[in-house]
């Protein structure tokens, strides 16, 4: 068990319901499968097995999988059959399907063709932390995560969570760590990749995959207006992971250490005592990690003017 992507929410007034609760909850707002003419559903599905329920807990954290069942029907083709309607259309008619037509017609399409189409089941993973008073979501994209936390608010009736914030200019704070190594917090050190973005207008980018080998071509670069969009980094040869300047983790990597931990834990004698301690070990890795991350992107206090007296 391993979360390859963080979004983070901060819970604005404590989060206090029991796991009885938000099982019963979660069980009302079960994954159902898609009706015919829909183009998905979504629900919550059981993160163990069925007959656990759809929430595990452990330790004060709640694990949790937001299901989503989609209809598989590209616009292309709609787009294609309409095509071949409205030109059949416009040889029997002798004149080409007004628009109001075709809008009608597409729609008609569309409602034939959905109970025909393939549906796919996708997964988020999240678990609410009530010892941090996090929810924390398995995934790359923030927009995604906001479906899910509102697909979770809908369930449990309400949910005073918002994005983690960071007080710090963090493309200021990259461009610091590029240019001096040695300023990182003890126990962080660069990866090899970064993104630049240039703030001006051309929306141009440079990927770098070797910062080192490249680290002149970079501070130039710098030095132009571009900014450090993302960087990777490597905490307590841990874990290797890219932070954004929006606050997300990207590409989670257990190092060696903690690798041969999860392997230590297969070899548990049941799936149960794997379980948990894989939840307990991911859990424990990602509050110390978010921890330290947010202490060393942390606004720093500027220091106190002291007035002279004359």
């Amino acid at each position: 068990m391993w979360f390859n992507n963080l979004v983070i929410y901060q819970f604005n007034t404590p989060f206090a319901q029991s796991t009885e609760d938000i099982a019963a909850a979660l069980e009302e707002w079960r994954l159902k499968p898609c009706p015919p003419h829909a183009r998905q559903s979504q629900g919550f599905v059981a993160p163990v097995q069925e007959e656990q329920g759809r929430v595990y807990s452990l330790h004060g954290c709640h694990l949790m999988v937001a299901g989503k069942e989609v209809r598989l029907l590209p616009s292309s083709i709609i787009q294609a059959v309409l095509n071949e309607k409205m030109d059949a259309f416009a040889l029997s008619n002798n004149r080409p399907m007004r628009r109001a037509e075709s809008l009608q017609l597409k729609e008609d399409i569309e409602f034939d063709l959905l109970p025909k189409s393939f549906t796919v089941q996708k997964k988020e993973w999240l678990y609410v932390d009530t010892v941090k008073q996090w929810l924390v979501i398995n995934s790359a994209n923030a927009s995604k995560a906001a479906e899910t936390v509102t697909c979770l608010t809908k369930a449990l009736g309400s949910l005073d969570a918002s994005p983690l914030a960071i007080d710090a200019d963090l493309n200021a704070l990259f461009a610091q760590w590029l240019r001096e190594p040695s300023s990182l917090p003890e126990g962080l050190v660069l990866g090899k990749s970064c993104l630049l973005v240039n703030s001006g207008d051309d929306n141009s980018h440079y990927s770098c995959k070797d910062i080192e080998q490249n680290n002149e071509e970079l501070i130039a670069l710098l030095t132009q207006g571009y900014i450090v969009s993302s960087l990777e980094l490597v905490w307590q040869e841990r874990v290797q992971f890219v932070l954004t300047d929006s606050f997300l983790l990207k590409r989670l990597k257990c190092l060696d250490y903690l690798a041969d931990a999860f392997t230590e834990n297969s070899k548990l004698d049941n799936e149960q005592a794997q379980l948990d301690a894989n939840f307990s070990l991911l859990i424990g890795e990602l509050q110390n990690l978010l921890t330290f991350l947010l202490l060393a992107c942390r606004k720093k206090e500027e220091p106190p003017v002291l007035a002279c007296v004359v």
